[in-house]
């Protein structure tokens, strides 16, 4: 049988790793923001930047959700988590969808959208003490 500090360590140990892959993932889609801004203020390179970092986000958003499970099934953490990262990563398909179509008006809401809602995951990830 484990004793309470174990837990607790486990705990903590898996929290560090969601942390992680949710902060990464938060400013690679900052990131992303910039290169589009770019893209848009005249700086056409940055669109084949946006484009490619694409890919590196969706395997960030890929490594999250198994930073996610492994938080609910090592440490213990909430279900929710899970979900939500899936959900990121649903969004995030469309998102890129929308990106390659030129669905300009799909994809620059769902743009803000995410970085809201990882940013907020990010926030509370940080600040979490279940």
């Amino acid at each position: 049988m484990t004793s309470m500090p174990d837990v607790v360590r486990a705990t903590d140990r898996w929290l560090w790793v969601f942390r992680f892959a949710v902060s990464a993932t938060a400013l690679l889609l900052f990131d992303q923001a910039i290169f589009a801004g770019q893209f848009l203020s005249g700086v056409y390179g940055a669109l084949a930047v946006h484009t490619n970092m694409s890919t590196v986000t969706v395997i960030a958003l890929f490594l999250c959700v198994i930073a996610a499970v492994l938080l609910r099934v090592r440490g213990r953490g909430p279900m929710w988590t899970i979900a939500a990262t899936v959900g990121l990563l649903a969004v995030t398909a469309l998102q890129t969808f929308a990106g390659y179509r030129r669905i300009l008006a799909l994809h620059i809401p769902l743009g803000v959208a995410l970085i809201v809602l990882i940013s907020w995951l990010a926030v509370w990830s940080w600040r979490s003490r279940w």
